[in-house]
């Protein structure tokens, strides 16, 4: 079977090969965090690359952490409401939807760069249930095909593996929008800290030509945007494991990333409700 090649537009776009591979280098792990065959399978398909990105270690344990918590969090909203909608900002080609596989039915979009869904959609389907849209979540056309099929719904947001790549006026802006159009809205946002955005140390971003503009340390700062969301909680991925195990992923820096609060808060995910 001739191999897919991955082409595309934006920078950034290249990047949603990174978690591609280190879900599928996870679930290939004795004792993985998180088990994702289908990401496996994708992979498979695909002419690419992907040795440059293999000795991040440290990359293949966040994301492994990151992808856990966006689950959980779904499978979490999804059991709280029955007229929930998922909507997933900047979706790549991760089959969260199928991995999770929720014996409940409700309403999912996935939004991302038109280089991105042409591509997404050569490798996973879209059903009525699961709709994918194609666009650029800086504006707000995305709203339109979300507004007309659904009015007061309780709508969850993630944001996993995108915020760093935006300017903070467009992070801005996206709280805005949500705030303007949506009643009853849960957002997670991954971030990065100012150092992590000024220094750029990830391996495998760095083997792209994206780089990450917008950092931020409080995350009470986004509360000051607008009147609605309120912060609801935060969730460090060097904070999660123990210092043995995490010292056995990246070595003997986790003492420094699990120790020094401006390393051990450099990446995470901050929680805001309306």
């Amino acid at each position: 079977m001739k191999k897919i090649r991955p082409e595309f537009q934006e920078d950034v776009s290249e990047t949603l090969l990174i978690p591609l591979c280190m879900r599928a280098k996870e679930s290939q792990k004795k004792n993985p965090i998180i088990k994702d065959r289908i990401s496996e399978k994708i992979l498979s398909k695909l002419d690419y690359d992907f040795k440059k990105f293999a000795a991040d270690e440290r990359c293949q344990l966040c994301i492994s952490i990151r992808t856990n918590y966006f689950d959980n969090a779904l499978k979490e909203f999804v059991s709280k409401y029955d007229d929930a909608v998922v909507v997933v900002v900047a979706c790549g080609l991760d089959p969260r939807i199928e991995r999770v596989a929720i014996n409940k039915k409700y309403q999912t979009y996935q939004i991302d760069f038109p280089d991105v869904i042409k591509f997404r959609r050569k490798l996973l389907p879209e059903s009525p249930e699961n709709k994918y849209i194609s666009g650029n979540i800086t504006n707000d056309e995305w709203v339109k095909d979300i507004k007309e099929n659904h009015n007061e719904r309780h709508f969850l947001f993630l944001l996993e593996g995108l915020s760093m790549y935006l300017s903070e006026a467009q992070v801005k802006q996206f709280f805005k929008t949500v705030d303007e159009n949506f009643s009853n809205a849960e957002i997670h946002i991954e971030r990065v800290n100012k150092l992590l955005s000024r220094t750029q140390n990830v391996k495998s971003v760095n083997q792209t030509k994206a780089v990450f503009n917008w950092g931020c340390d409080d995350p009470l700062e986004i509360e000051h945007w607008g009147n609605s969301f309120k912060f609801k909680g935060e969730y460090y991925y060097y904070s999660v494991p123990k210092l043995t195990e995490l010292r056995e992923r990246i070595g003997n820096d986790a003492i420094l990333y699990q120790t020094d609060p401006e390393y051990n808060r450099s990446i995470g995910i901050w929680k805001y409700e309306k």
